[in-house]
């Protein structure tokens, strides 16, 4: 009988604590989404009043071959807009280049220059694997003080918390262009991704070790090229 009650009262301490897990993860989502509406948003509406920043930093996404998926198209497209508009002078292009039969970056690069962006004026990081790793190294890597985040809205406020949590100005431009499949899946799998970043910011960083050489986003972006790009005209 002894035994039943134990079993019972450790099946009863498994339940709270799942509870309390999952309210904290709750709580931890919803910290992001307010602390979201803090921060200077803008769109295709009213991105001419933004003022100007020093660069636009692109998170990768999905290519098929050599052609950007529409929801990295249109962050392109967003980042191109601001950079003709002026309220970016450079742009830091991030995204996953971990395999030889993966790259999303030079998709992204053929993007920008068949739009005329400057080549000096173009920075890329192949290894932006995660969200938290493109910011990390936008502070440490390329001393990025203040920038404009651009991708779709779902993913913004994740960005947003991580980049102020490294002291970054940020203000964000929303490139929501079309209508997106896969909706609940994106914010489900954003849920996740935020209670990780919340455990990034407070435990990983520390840990990480940023030595390595620094390309600053006032300099030459060309100088971050690998040489497969530093062909293309």
């Amino acid at each position: 009988m002894l035994y039943k009650k134990e079993i019972f009262n450790y099946f009863v301490i498994l339940i709270k604590s799942i509870f309390i897990i999952i309210t904290l993860c709750f709580i931890i989502d919803f910290l992001f989404e307010l602390n979201y509406l803090r921060t200077p948003a803008y769109n295709l509406e009213n991105y001419e009043s933004m003022e100007s920043y020093t660069v636009a930093i692109v998170p990768g996404a999905a290519v098929y071959g050599k052609i950007p998926s529409s929801v990295l198209e249109d962050r392109l497209n967003c980042a191109v807009m601001l950079y003709d508009k002026k309220k970016v002078k450079k742009i830091l292009l991030s995204g996953d280049n971990g395999t030889k039969t993966y790259n999303e970056l030079t998709p992204m690069l053929n993007y920008m220059l068949k739009r005329n962006v400057k080549r000096e004026d173009i920075f890329m990081d192949y290894s932006g694997f995660r969200t938290y790793d493109t910011l990390v190294r936008a502070k440490y890597i390329y001393d990025i003080k203040d920038a404009v985040i651009v991708t779709q809205k779902f993913h913004l406020p994740r960005a947003v918390y991580i980049a102020q949590s490294l002291n970054i100005k940020v203000a964000t431009m929303e490139s929501d262009l079309r209508d997106y499949k896969d909706v609940i899946k994106n914010r489900t799998r954003e849920f996740f991704a935020r209670n990780l970043a919340w455990i990034d910011i407070l435990i990983t960083e520390s840990n990480n070790d940023f030595s390595g050489t620094k390309y600053p986003i006032t300099g030459n972006g060309e100088l971050t090229w690998k040489s497969r790009d530093l062909n293309k005209k």
